[in-house]
């Protein structure tokens, strides 16, 4: 290395030693480099004309760039509070003074459930989120909704009914979304059979969560309920773990749809949009979005969402056309590779 480069380069990394030990709360990053390496070529009367043009330019677009990150931090912050005192004021509404909300990184989680419970409920949330954005491919830094998702878990009738009427003004009914607006939100009954345990109830909401990701990335896409269950299922017993019971347990029911046997068929896709729901439905339909959205049709998953979008007139599509749009013209044969995979996982 030439004796001024190296002269340069050793000025540049002094100076950043001297700035972390005095400053050790900022870390030493590809901005800080950049500008400590702009402003000391600026300095150096050796360097040529042009060369310290360069570095000037450089210098001024480093600090652009980390204003930039500033002010976007500063706006998160804001949007955050904001929606946070709106989480307050809807618990006034309705009246539900016993509710607990707290943040995560992702949302803010409302029950009428000790704190604890509240927080663990959060944990399960945010393990949806990076295989929720996976399925549907969204880049890094692309947003799902607007700063925060409110998730309020109203496993009790009366409070699901009271905050609906309260803060919705409509008539209660099933899980409600809304991520939309600058308060984005689910409100949900937690349906679920029997007595459950706090982890079924959790992972109900889990299920719901993940779908309100699936229905912000298809924006004005009308997304079937079958398409809607079967993501937010896969995806709430993918972020389970792979090896965990309940994955595994609903790995050996999808076989079973998939395979038929003991005097009963293998199950037809088309039983998923069909008016006669069978018993099974729920399984079918994970199994089918799994290999849609986290197998073999990954690549094409997210162009059948996109096929679920009004055609250019506003007419809605039908199940065959937007199968089609993400390249699956042939159903029979889509469903075949389906079940050959929900079978041996190849």
């Amino acid at each position: 290395m030439p004796g001024a480069a190296q002269s340069l380069l050793h000025k540049v990394w002094g100076a950043l030693l001297i700035r972390s030990v005095h400053r050790p709360l900022l870390s030493i990053n590809s901005h800080s480099i950049m500008a400590y390496t702009a402003a000391i070529l600026v300095s150096e009367p050796t360097v040529i004309p042009h060369i310290r043009w360069l570095a000037v330019s450089s210098l001024f677009a480093t600090g652009i760039a980390a204003l930039g990150t500033s002010a976007q931090g500063q706006d998160a912050k804001a949007i955050t509070a904001k929606q946070k005192e709106t989480v307050i004021a809807n618990l006034k509404k309705a009246d539900l003074p016993k509710a607990i909300f707290i943040e995560t990184d992702n949302f803010l989680v409302v029950g009428v459930m000790p704190e604890e419970k509240v927080k663990a409920l959060g944990v399960v949330l945010e393990k949806v989120v990076p295989i929720a954005r996976k399925g549907l491919h969204y880049e890094a830094k692309e947003e799902a909704w607007k700063g925060k998702l409110a998730v309020y878990h109203f496993p009790e009738g009366r409070d699901f009914k009271s905050f609906v009427r309260s803060v919705i003004m409509i008539k209660p009914e099933d899980v409600y979304y809304d991520v939309r607006s600058d308060t984005p939100l689910i409100i949900d009954p937690v349906v679920v059979s029997g007595k459950a345990t706090d982890t079924e109830l959790f992972a109900a909401t889990a299920v719901n969560v993940a779908a309100a990701y699936l229905k912000a990335r298809g924006n004005t896409a009308n997304i079937p309920e079958w398409l809607r269950i079967g993501f937010g299922r896969a995806t709430a017993l993918r972020a389970d773990g792979l090896n965990s019971t309940r994955y595994q347990n609903y790995k050996k029911q999808a076989k079973a749809v998939a395979y038929g046997g003991k005097g009963i068929p293998p199950a037809e896709i088309a039983d998923l949009w069909a008016e006669n729901k069978n018993a099974n439905v729920d399984v079918l339909a994970s199994s089918v979005v799994e290999y849609m959205a986290y197998g073999p049709g990954a690549e094409n998953f997210i162009k059948l969402v996109y096929g679920f979008r009004p055609d250019e007139n506003g007419n809605p599509v039908s199940v065959a056309q937007a199968f089609e749009a993400a390249g699956w013209k042939e159903i029979p044969t889509f469903e075949k590779a389906w079940q050959k995979w929900a079978m041996t996982g190849k």
